[in-house]
């Protein structure tokens, strides 16, 4: 028992050392923006004068396309999370917390699998329903007071669970590059001064990227062995640690809360009446449902496109929120977890302008070329991918400035485009598990720190990081 505790107090040095280095060290992520657009300056003043870096960032920072895919992304989040706030989608969530509590040394596996559906429907979606299940959980903790079985789940397991969303959502419906490239003309505008533009297909499907056998494979397969790895910890983890809940207000039900506020304001018949958010709403599925129906064969999913998402997200929104004034006050909680990509975005436009529109991208291609082979490549891709999105931690900006080096060297090398753009992407949502980011709207639901969840996290990282490099190189 000495060594256990000698063993344990080391471990919580190292992991407040890793937590504080985090938050002392990174700078933050609009700094990191701009820290990077410095660097893209300075290589791309090696290949090209003063006069084209400055025009290519500029032409880049203002890109009509790539602003509007800066708002896709944006609107993309802040509806899944409006959908996370609805009535009945709050109601739905606690009854999956009264299965959830069935069964307390399972608890963090539970969360961890509704956590990773739900983000792979959509990753605003999973990463806000999966804190509400952790909040849940503790709150129910703290109504059945000391003798609560639930006292034996680690809170940090459990918050590592909810998280896991983030793990899995390129390989769904909300993926930023596969949605991109799913968009007529999307690559080549990424690249459009290459000699080899005409190969460049116009798009790729999520039936051709995303959604393939092998990805789901991947996908699936990772959300297996995450769930059974949190199994484990379910029942290792928790035993052994004093498990004091954090000093935050109990949340009231989450279901209750949503119907009173619906009750809430009697001044203004429109806003709360059900009229304009069910036209609205009907008018943007059923808008959905004919855009399916005229993008071509339905099993080649040509529909699915950023567009197509968002106008389904917002139907939904509107459906289940079911009048104008929750909707709207779901809305204004939303958006500041988007203000993140508002003001990045455009930097890291302005880098991939600096990539494509200077030598700069031509000598980044040929570095990575000379560096690795056709068999080697989607591994290369994966792992520098991952580093990168630790500096850049937004799949959107990533594939911004990633996304023209990844169709140079999948051209160069004759590695099939889709599995570049998917080896890209299983990196970055990779090391989400490594980058606390994404994981501030959940410490803040549940008022956990980044300490608790970090070890969990960089477990469910490595387990799951083996599973896609196998499958990268020897599947796909």
């Amino acid at each position: 028992m000495p060594d256990m505790n000698v063993s344990n107090s080391g471990l919580e040095r190292a992991l407040d050392a890793y937590a504080q280095g985090f938050q002392r060290y990174l700078p933050s992520p609009f700094s990191i923006a701009v820290l990077l657009t410095a660097l893209a300056a300075c290589l791309a003043l090696r290949e090209s004068g003063v006069d084209e870096v400055l025009d290519a960032w500029a032409q880049g920072l203002w890109n009509p396309g790539l602003i509007r895919f800066g708002f896709q992304a944006m609107f993309m989040l802040v509806l899944g999370h409006v959908l996370a706030l609805a009535p009945p989608v709050l109601r739905a969530l606690e009854r999956a917390i009264d299965w959830i509590v069935l069964t307390p040394a399972n608890a963090p596996a539970k969360v961890a699998l509704l956590s990773m559906i739900l983000g792979w429907l959509n990753w605003g979606l999973g990463l806000i329903a999966g804190a509400i299940l952790v909040r849940g959980v503790m709150d129910r903790r703290r109504d059945e007071g000391p003798s609560s079985q639930l006292r034996q789940v680690s809170l940090g397991v459990l918050g590592a669970a909810g998280y896991t969303g983030l793990l899995v959502w390129h390989g769904g419906l909300s993926g930023s590059a596969p949605l991109k490239v799913a968009e007529y003309g999307h690559m080549a505008s990424l690249v459009p001064n290459v000699p080899w533009i005409d190969k460049l297909p116009d798009v790729l499907t999520l039936s051709e990227t995303s959604l393939t056998g092998w990805s789901q494979a991947v996908t699936w397969t990772t959300v297996i062995v995450v769930v059974m790895t949190f199994l484990w910890l379910g029942r290792k983890i928790g035993k052994n640690q004093s498990n004091e809940l954090p000093d935050i207000a109990k949340e009231e039900n989450f279901a209750k809360k949503a119907s009173e506020r619906r009750a809430e304001g009697m001044a203004e018949r429109l806003d709360r009446g059900r009229l304009i958010p069910w036209v609205l709403g009907v008018a943007c599925i059923i808008g959905a449902g004919s855009w399916a129906s005229t993008s071509g064969p339905l099993s080649t999913l040509a529909f699915v496109t950023p567009d197509w998402i968002n106008m389904l997200l917002l139907g939904a929104a509107l459906l289940t929120h079911g009048e104008v004034r929750g909707f709207l006050r779901a809305l204004d909680e939303a958006i500041s977890g988007a203000s993140g990509i508002l003001v990045q975005f455009p930097l890291y436009f302005g880098i991939m302008g600096m990539v494509s529109g200077t030598g700069l991208g031509a000598w980044l291609a040929a570095s990575l070329v000379g560096a690795t082979s056709a068999n080697w490549l989607p591994e290369a891709l994966f792992l520098s991918s991952g580093v990168l999105n630790v500096f850049v931690p937004s799949g959107g900006g990533q594939w911004a400035v990633q996304g023209p080096l990844v169709l140079e060297a999948c051209h160069s090398l004759g590695v099939p485009w889709e599995r570049g753009i998917m080896a890209m992407a299983f990196g970055d949502e990779l090391t989400n598990m490594l980058q606390p980011f994404w994981a501030l709207p959940l410490l803040g639901i549940t008022g956990l720190s980044a300490r608790d969840i970090l070890p969990y996290t960089l477990l469910v990282m490595v387990v799951a990081g083996t599973v896609m490099l196998a499958f990268l190189s020897f599947w796909a």
